[in-house]
């Protein structure tokens, strides 16, 4: 694979140069500062984009286009990553050879034009295609409440701090949504363009000079940006473990831990703690919580924790029933416990490892994760793949030891009967 990087005046494309696949794969990544009302205009916003545009005003139109260009697909993908929403015009398109002469520049064009070229008429967006995005929005982001085990999650997050980005709905917020009119959808679609932070990043078996060229033709991009925003949450501060519960309907206890990391370094944040979370909660079926309390006591279906890099904290979830709670807690302890001791074999250390780097060679096959490695390793100063292996392989049980020091409980949360 040969990595390549063109820089242009307001953005940059990062290309990956390879014959592995029978298919190419294009990213246009806007980064902006993650807000409650930046995820919900976002996730409006991009889903009115990818619905039709000027030169296709219906979705069937848009679809047939797509389809005439060998099945070209193209959507967007909203995500946060610590302070950032991340939103990703994705294209998966077939390698040119298999093509007409002309179809790698029309695909490109195509993309753009439903960034550049939306279905607007006098600064506000068509009427009835914004009504009927926002109507699919509402509903998506009513779904939450149906899933017990992220309602439970994000309530518990809101019971730390009501106003950090962990405790909000990727899907965005319904309050904000309900005032969202086109007019100020537009208004706010020409502040994206204007101030987000943008870059390309392409993977495929093709002359990258050529495409950069092409990409210029039609990503019209007019302003540089020059705005950081800090990738990491900050530390959760808290002398005291707090609990907190909330009633519902549900048969079960959805039961929340939070964890605070404090002052980690960067070797810990990369390769120690994703091993103590694999080893603790959320490797396999030989994980300590999921053998102690789900095989060893049958107190639950499932249990799992989330490292959770860029927000500085690690969320366990389990639902249990309400008489099995006191013993859970205290067998979920006793786990902890038993890394701060490093009651770790050498055989289970090795495992993980194996499942890891497994995982990172994997990168290798998929075209999304080779996307994601390259931007984090622009946005994180990630090294490579084979660096950050080696890394993995140097981690001993007294490093997790050592790091089981840094983790603290701040919140028991329940919510349940």
């Amino acid at each position: 694979m040969k990595y390549e990087c063109f820089e242009n005046d307001c953005y940059n494309l990062y290309t990956i140069k390879t014959n592995k696949f029978n298919s190419c794969h294009l990213e246009v990544i806007f980064r902006n500062r993650c807000t409650k009302e930046n995820v919900t205009y976002l996730a409006l916003l991009f889903d009115m984009l990818m619905e039709n545009s000027k030169d296709y005003p219906t979705r069937k139109e848009l679809v047939r286009k797509e389809q005439d260009l060998y099945n070209t697909s193209i959507y967007s993908v909203n995500s946060r990553v610590g302070g950032l929403e991340l939103t990703n015009v994705v294209a998966n398109f077939l390698d040119p050879k298999f093509m007409d002469e002309n179809s790698l520049e029309e695909i490109i064009k195509l993309v753009f034009s439903l960034i550049f070229n939306p279905n607007v008429e006098v600064d506000e967006f068509d009427e009835d295609t914004f009504n009927r995005v926002k109507s699919r929005l509402s509903k998506e982001i009513d779904r939450l409440k149906e899933d017990p085990k992220q309602s439970s999650i994000l309530s518990a997050l809101r019971e730390i701090d009501k106003t950090s980005p962990r405790c909000f709905n990727s899907s965005g917020d319904a309050e904000i949504l309900k005032d969202i009119t086109p007019k100020k959808l537009y208004k706010f679609y020409k502040n994206v363009l204007e101030n987000s932070l943008v870059d390309i990043y392409i993977v495929g078996n093709l002359d990258m000079k050529s495409v950069n060229k092409l990409i210029k033709k039609y990503a019209l991009f007019t302003s540089i940006k020059t705005e950081k925003v800090n990738l990491y949450l900050d530390e959760i501060t808290s002398k005291k473990t707090m609990s907190a519960s909330r009633q519902n309907s549900l048969t079960q206890l959805n039961v929340v831990q939070v964890y605070s990391l404090k002052e980690l370094d960067s070797w810990e944040i990369n390769y120690v703690m994703p091993i103590f979370n694999l080893l603790w909660g959320s490797g396999s079926l030989e994980s300590k919580l999921y053998k102690t309390v789900r095989e060893e006591n049958s107190l639950c279906y499932n249990i799992s924790t989330f490292y959770q890099k860029y927000d500085r904290n690690i969320i366990l979830h389990t639902a249990i029933d309400k008489e099995n709670y006191n013993k859970a807690l205290k067998l979920i302890k006793g786990c902890m416990q038993d890394m701060c001791k490093g009651n770790i074999s050498e055989e289970e250390l090795s495992n993980i490892k194996e499942m890891v780097i497994n995982s990172l060679n994997l990168i290798y096959d998929s075209p999304n994760r080779l996307v994601d490695n390259y931007l984090f390793s622009n946005l994180a100063s990630l090294p490579d793949i084979e660096k950050r292996i080696d890394e993995f392989n140097k981690v001993s049980i007294k490093d997790l030891i050592a790091l089981s020091k840094k983790i603290n409980l701040v919140l028991n949360y329940k919510e349940g009967e």
